[in-house]
């Protein structure tokens, strides 16, 4: 038999959505091996050593097809099974004993010649098993591709020859939650998504996407386990970062439930009739701009306690009508060195450095009942004034209304209990320093040690007698999670907020980088990649010259991979059995062939990961205090405090860089 002369299987695994799990074998019997492909999806595999055992197997059947020879005799003895021997054949080569692997008799249908004879229609339309999943392409430079019904392309993972862009399906429609006519919801998959396909009757031209599933490329919003009391959506800006989105999300964990909503640019509510808003506890309200406040009728405004009203410049009160200002006790209008007060018994006290009443008409100055004095000697003012230093005291009290923003607020902190609750487990208070806040965490150091010691993957140090990593006591632990063991010299520098820019120029970063290796000359990359993923620039200089050794590991030269030399400018990937290896693989799939892209991806990465996440510090990174023994970025304890050498010498040399830092606070 002519047989295929290669045999292929391929299979997906979405814990490593960007792998290579090709498997193929030629086969060497086919005339022309390698030339003629079989190929088979899914392969049902997801370790490589699976794959090559079917390539092998498979390859091994088309070899014995093309070995299978037909005959026909009258040899009773031929049967399933058993073996015979062939001698003097007329082809020399034929001789040679045989494995029987079927046997026949003859049966027959006949039909009358004189009836015309047809085939009945018995050709099964093609129907697919069940739905497979795919991901979302479009056209070069678009992040949504989709048409008037919604629709989306896609590309199979078991497709080799589509080109991953809008060529690679027809349109696809798409489930959604609600669909009516001219109502309902729409989430449109966006390009590289991964979704769920379905075939309607399982008809392979009629496709459907019944859902979306989360690989390790693309993470859900929140870091789970540890926020998986949070529901909700976080969109994306078209063609933005993690920082660009409208987000609607629920905080369930017991006795911290929170609602947050956030519009990225405007937001817009219409109510056509009654609207009500009631807070149980504190209300905050901040308007960064200006605030028009329109009522047609008529308005009350009713406070139960005490009110103040500031304003850092002037203020006009204008009605049409009436203007009536009423108080229960005591009225007073002060200024600076002069004042006027009402009080309800009927005393009326003005004091003042002088006075200039005029007027056009006559005037009445009356004393019903008793007399006027003018110019009494040793009188004293009924009341006081404010003073010289009233305008700067007014002044203050509004600035202390508005402290500075931190990077990503829309808003600054709201004043006093009426601070509104930030995102995560650790909320901002007051400055600990200039340009220092506080976290705080409701548990103690001794409780964190205790977590991070009974992880699975313990934390470790480095041994000098046995030039290796060990498992860290609770003492060597404690030593690099309590924080008041590092508030002084370079180890403050670990408490740097890794999220807001250094305002660092290129010609500092240049002499930084000068005589690093590899790293040496990347100062733009390194601005570029800061600006762009909102990652402190500094930091990511300083932490890839800690992984490269300065630019001159085997990562930051280039490792040769499948014939193409890929860099990995972070550590990303690389485990601690196999670090270059593991590492260069990594930047494979990520496709850092160049010193550049590694940069550029692995600030990306490092953005996703942590310091867009909530993890903005590298104490954050290494010990994730907002949720211990997840999402940790080592597991060396003196890891972040390694790191803050070269952090406080690149600082050192930008005397003009800002600094804020984010210290945790434990109870």
């Amino acid at each position: 038999s002519v047989t295929p002369g290669m045999y292929s299987t391929d299979d997906y695994d979405f814990r490593k959505p960007n792998a290579w799990m090709l498997q193929a074998r030629q086969n060497p019997a086919s005339p022309v091996p390698g030339a003629v492909d079989v190929y088979d999806w899914p392969g049902h595999f997801v370790d490589h050593s699976h794959g090559e055992s079917y390539a092998r197997i498979r390859q091994e059947v088309w070899q014995a097809e093309h070995h299978r020879v037909s005959g026909s005799g009258t040899a009773t003895g031929i049967a399933p099974g058993y073996t015979f021997s062939v001698l003097n054949a007329p082809h020399f080569s034929d001789n040679g004993e045989y494995l029987v692997t079927s046997a026949h008799n003859i049966d027959f249908t006949v039909l009358p010649s004189s009836v015309t004879w047809r085939t009945p229609p018995e050709t099964p339309w093609p129907k697919t098993h069940g739905p497979q999943t795919a991901k979302v392409v479009g056209p070069k430079g678009e992040s949504i591709w989709t048409d008037r019904y919604g629709r989306v392309k896609v590309k199979f993972h078991w497709d080799r020859l589509a080109k991953g862009d809008d060529t690679s399906s027809c349109w696809v429609r798409v489930s959604s939650a609600w669909a009516g006519q001219g109502f309902g919801g729409v989430q449109i998959p966006r390009v590289n998504d991964e979704v769920v396909v379905d075939f309607i009757n399982g008809d392979p031209d009629r496709p459907l996407i019944i859902g979306r599933v989360y690989n390790e490329a693309s993470m859900p919003p929140w870091a789970l386990p540890a926020a998986a009391t949070q529901m909700g959506f976080l969109s994306r800006s078209k063609d933005g970062t993690a920082d660009t989105a409208n987000a609607l999300r629920f905080e369930d964990k017991a006795g911290e439930e929170h609602l947050w909503i956030q519009a990225q640019k405007n937001m817009d509510t219409h109510v056509k009739n009654d609207a009500s808003h009631s807070v149980a506890n504190n209300h905050s309200h901040y308007a960064g701009g200006n605030e028009l406040y329109r009522v047609e009728t008529n308005r009350v405004h009713g406070v139960k306690g005490g009110e103040e009203r500031l304003t850092g410049k002037g203020k006009l009160d204008a009605v049409v009508d009436t203007y009536v200002v009423g108080s229960g006790t005591q009225l007073r209008l002060e200024c600076g060195e002069s004042a006027i007060e009402l009080n309800a018994n009927g005393q009326i006290n003005i004091v003042g450095k002088g006075f200039n009443i005029f007027v056009q008409g006559d005037g009445h100055i009356t004393t019903s009942g008793g007399k006027l004095n003018l110019n009494t000697d040793g009188a004293k003012p009924g009341t006081s004034a404010p003073g010289s230093g009233h305008k700067q005291n007014i002044s203050q009290a509004v600035e202390n209304l508005f402290p500075p923003k931190q990077k990503g607020q829309a808003a600054p902190a709201a004043p006093k209990a009426a601070a509104a609750p930030a995102q995560g487990a650790a909320a901002p208070l007051a400055n600990a320093a200039s340009g220092d806040k506080k976290s705080k965490y409701d548990y103690s150091v001794d409780e964190m040690v205790k977590k991070q010691k009974g992880l699975k993957a313990r934390p470790l140090k480095w041994d000098k007698t046995s030039k290796g990593f060990v498992d860290a006591t609770e003492g060597d632990i404690k030593k690099y999670v309590d924080p008041a063991n590092h508030m002084e010299g370079k180890d403050k520098y670990q408490f740097v907020d890794l999220s807001s820019s250094s305002g660092i120029s290129k010609e500092d970063m240049s002499t930084f980088l000068k005589d690093k290796g590899t790293l040496s000359g990347q100062e733009q990359t390194y601005l570029d990649a800061a600006k762009k993923y909102n990652v402190n620039e500094a930091y990511l200089a300083a932490h890839s010259a800690l992984e490269t050794g300065n630019g001159t590991s085997e990562l930051a030269k280039g490792v040769m991979v499948n014939g193409t030399k890929v860099y990995n400018m972070y550590g990303i990937g690389a485990l601690d059995h196999n670090a270059v290896q593991t590492g260069a693989n990594y930047a494979y799939k990520q496709g850092w062939t160049t010193p550049a892209k590694a940069i550029d991806g692995g600030a990306k990465w490092i953005s996703d990961k942590f310091v867009g996440s909530g993890q903005n510090t590298l104490y954050k990174m290494r010990w994730n205090p907002a949720a211990p023994g997840t999402h940790q970025y080592a597991t060396d304890v003196n890891w972040a405090t390694a790191q803050t050498t070269s952090m406080k010498k690149i600082f050192d040399s930008f005397p003009n860089a800002n600094l804020s830092f984010d210290i945790p606070d434990f109870k």
